[in-house]
């Protein structure tokens, strides 16, 4: 049984994830536990964020200091958005990503922090110059965008008051993007994680099959 738990935690994490998110679309689809769901989808961001930084090759007090430096930069930016409606557009967050701070959720810099971290390790593993991996990983978190947009006010996450975000929602994403994928370049960090790639697609299908499902 350890053995297969550690299996499960290392080499098989990806596996791990797989069965994770299956059971949380269980909880998503089925009535009774759809407000479950809603409630224990902050804690699973985290859990899953926590497995995938474990895997983390070299932790060094310069990767430390990157990493924070997205997960701050990222948080007080969506604070002046959510305050001003001049950056991403007018919105607000729902109850599905947790504590807030300043009508922000805490965990939405967490969930910068990964984005930026996993699509650097997914266009880094093709190509080592900075600029393609620099454009490629920030275009490839606004195509996240766009499709988390779909589902985040379903699962009560954020909404915008004309449902729709504006243009200047994607600009920004992508502008912060570039920035938070240029400073990973800049500082070397080594974001080559399996688990970390494999976590980004899953959640990407997750995302899908909420939006058809919710599209019949």
């Amino acid at each position: 049984m350890s053995r297969t738990l550690t299996y499960l935690i290392q080499e098989g994490l990806p596996i791990t994830f797989i069965v994770f998110y299956s059971v949380g679309l269980a909880l998503y689809l089925t009535p009774p536990t759809h407000n479950l769901f809603i409630q224990i989808t902050p804690y699973t961001l985290v859990l899953v964020a926590v497995a995938i930084f474990s895997h983390h090759k070299e932790w060094s007090p310069k990767v430390v200091s990157v990493l924070a430096g997205i997960f701050l930069l990222s948080f007080i930016t969506e604070v002046i958005g959510v305050a001003t409606g001049k950056l991403f557009g007018t919105y607000v967050y729902g109850e599905g990503l947790g504590f807030k701070i300043a009508d922000v959720p805490l965990i939405i810099g967490l969930n910068w922090t990964f984005l930026t971290y996993a699509s650097n390790s997914i266009v880094s593993k093709y190509t080592s110059k900075n600029i393609p991996v620099i454009v490629g990983a920030a275009l490839l978190m606004v195509l996240y965008d766009i499709l988390l947009e779909k589902v985040a006010p379903l699962m009560d996450m954020w909404s915008f008051s004309r449902n729709d975000p504006p243009v200047s929602n994607y600009v920004v994403w992508f502008l912060m993007a570039l920035v938070f994928n240029w400073a990973v370049q800049k500082f070397n960090i080594d974001t080559q994680n399996r688990p970390a790639r494999w976590l980004f697609f899953i959640q990407i299908g997750f995302f899908v099959i909420i939006a058809i499902y919710n599209e019949y």
